[in-house]
């Protein structure tokens, strides 16, 4: 049997993809944020493949799970239904920034203050003060 590979038709970018008005927030939050299909769906407690339903579905997922996915996102459930704006993605940390961030919340915090400090001081060499 010819099984047909998860993803856009043949020839398409998941960009591409068409979506609902909910599918298409949903992808670019978390696109935004760095978070994969995987990674969300391990957060909300769903599979890949829900959270990749939810992204082309012409309706959102049921208030459960849509409380969940807004709280792993870190916006609200107005702003996945479009009912507050769209925060601009360019004010967003980039997805490899966040990663370094999360790492650096896990360390202790005598090493978290050393790595400010340190922060601090490259930023004040290269005119940033704050």
């Amino acid at each position: 049997m010819n099984k047909k590979k998860p993803g856009p038709a043949k020839g398409r970018k998941h960009s591409q993809v068409k979506r609902s008005v909910f599918g298409e927030r949903l992808f670019r939050i978390r696109k935004a944020r760095g978070i994969t299909q995987e990674k969300l769906g391990e957060k909300v407690g769903v599979t890949k493949r829900v959270i990749a339903f939810y992204e082309g579905d012409k309706e959102g997922p049921p208030p459960d799970l849509l409380k969940k996915i807004a709280k792993a996102l870190n916006v609200t459930v107005s702003h996945m239904l479009g009912e507050s704006p769209l925060k601009t993605i360019k004010n967003e940390i980039k997805p490899s920034l966040r990663k370094h961030i999360e790492a650096l919340q896990n360390l202790p915090t005598k090493d978290q203050k050393t790595i400010l400090r340190m922060i601090e001081l490259a930023a004040q060499n290269n005119g940033n003060k704050e």
